[in-house]
């Protein structure tokens, strides 16, 4: 089999796969979270923080990534 025609098969593939994982874990780590707190506050404090602390960590790993070039 070709190279190219495999990376066009694996990289598709495996990007799929890791959503697929990433977003299966969420969902379980959030399924868990309310059974065991029998609450959605907890629900709603995991998904603001998601929400402000992802872009927030990518904002400041983009400056210290700039400072260093």
């Amino acid at each position: 089999m070709n190279n190219s025609l495999l990376m066009a098969i694996i990289f598709p593939l495996l990007s799929v796969i890791i959503i697929i994982i990433f977003a299966g874990g969420l969902g379980i780590s959030f399924m868990l979270l309310e059974h065991y707190m029998h609450n959605e506050i907890g629900i709603i404090i995991l998904g603001a923080s998601l929400v402000v602390g992802v872009p927030s960590f990518a904002a400041l790993l983009q400056i210290k990534i700039e400072k260093s070039e």
